[in-house]
This record gives structure tokens, sequence and C-alpha cells, in this order.
């Protein structure tokens, strides 16, 4: 297979680049030359990094990654995890690509997310004066192994864990009250994205419900909706990392993503 065949995978909240490593190898093992770019400023440690990131704005991170799949010399598959699955969204809409994967997306603009378990999570940045102008701080050890990682192995747990680092306030009022954001920084050009477009669930996912995936799909004329069913929010990790793969095999083959000519 062709190395100009590119795979761009974008991470998602409090993670980096390094965050989706073993699906970058399996995408690798496949042939395909993948980038996994880590958004702006979350490459430094979380004292450096929180008052940098705080502020900034999803349509920052899209435009790092906008100009990342316009230097490649073939249009990628262009993959987000998460957060990522927002930002791979914008990203998609701007771009040259051969298909987009949304995987446990975050919510574009319009689509209801406020499920028990993402308040859980979230919902205590909210409460803080100025929330939009303050760093998002990775939630407790305790939160993120019952309600992010509540299906994965402990041990994969605890690693992820220990590499997080803070990400944007702002982000996260962008997306929770997109209904009073002028900029509509979360608005995707959904017609704009004519290829194929896969949106991942997970079954057992308590950051962000498989409804959110499933009404992802439906904004998309050619959107295609699958469910991990034993999997929780890390359907690029652990155990759910070859189901996932598998799935998304198939989707590329029937839908001839990334295909030879």
């Amino acid at each position: 297979m062709s190395t100009s065949k590119h795979v761009v995978l974008i991470h998602g909240t409090w993670g980096d680049g390094d965050s989706l490593a073993d699906a970058r190898r399996e995408f690798e093992a496949r042939g395909y030359r993948v980038h996994t770019p880590t958004l702006r400023y979350h490459d430094l440690p979380i004292d450096e990094g929180s008052d940098k990131i705080a502020s900034l704005s999803v349509r920052d991170y899209a435009d790092d990654v906008v100009a990342l799949v316009d230097s490649l010399e073939s249009p990628p598959l262009i993959i987000g995890h998460s957060l990522g699955g927002l930002v791979a969204q914008l990203v998609a809409a701007r771009t040259s690509h051969a298909g987009l994967i949304a995987a446990t997306p975050a919510p574009a603009r319009g689509i209801f997310a406020m499920y028990p378990g993402t308040l859980r999570i979230f919902g205590p940045h909210y409460l803080r004066w100025r929330p939009w102008a303050k760093p998002l701080y990775p939630v407790s050890w305790k939160i993120f192994r019952r309600y992010v990682t509540n299906r994965t192995d402990e041990g994969l747990a605890r690693e992820l864990y220990d590499a997080l680092v803070t990400d944007s306030g702002r982000v996260y009022c962008e997306m929770a009250f997109w209904f009073l954001d002028r900029e509509k920084a979360t608005a995707v050009d959904f017609a704009a994205v004519a290829n194929p477009v896969l949106a991942i669930g997970a079954r057992r996912d308590r950051t962000v419900n498989r409804r959110v995936a499933r009404a992802t799909a439906k904004r998309y004329r050619n959107g295609t909706y699958i469910e991990i069913p034993a999997s929780d929010h890390l359907v690029f990790h652990g155990e759910a990392l070859p189901v996932t793969m598998a799935r998304i095999d198939e989707w590329m083959v029937q839908n001839g993503v990334l295909a030879d000519a």
C-alpha cells in the first residue's frame, strides 16, 4: 500500500499526540502513513500550559489541523476521538479528504449532549467564575475511573490518567453553551462533507452518550453509525481497539475509502 495514503488521528480532551499511539500502530500496520498531531499547547506540562490553553477556541484547534491536512500530498482519512471527533468534523468541512471518522465525538452545535455522566465529569467546571477563561483541569482519578475508563483495564487506565494535561475552558463553554456563542465556534458545515462519514458510539460510554454519535451520523448525507457493544469512552484502547478497527476496516471497504484506484 502506498505511503501516500494518509491518516490523521486527532486526540481528545486532556490528551496529546501520543494518546492514540495504539490506534496509530494499527493503521500503520495496514500500510498507512499516520499523523497524530498534538493540539495547541497540549505538549506542555500542566503548570506551563494551563494559562495558554485556557482561552483557546475549538477553532484554534481546527485551524492547526487544517494546516496539517492541507500540507499533505493527498487527501487523508480524518479521524478524531472525543473532542478530537468534533475537531475532525470542523476540519473535514474545510479541507479535501478521503473520509471522516468521529469516534465517541463531542457534540457539534445543536446536538444535545448534557447527559448525566457528561455533567458529572464537566459540570463542576461550569460552576467556576468565568469558566470560559479558566483551564479545564483533569478530573480526579475516582471520576476518571468511574466515568471515562469504566470498562478499561485499570493498569491501562492509570497509565493514561498519569499522562493527562489541561484543556481549554473556553472550548467546553463553546460546546455546552453553543446557543450563547455568537461566533458559532462548534457549528459544522455538514453539507460541505460529501465523502463517507462514520460515527462511532460506545454502549458503555459514560463520558459522551452514544446518542451523540448517532445524532452526528444523521447530520451527514453519507453518514453511518456503528456501536462498540462492550466499550467505554476509549474505543481506541485495550480490548475495544481490535473490535473498533475491524468495524472501521469493514466501513472503509464498503465505502472505498483510501482504496486503490
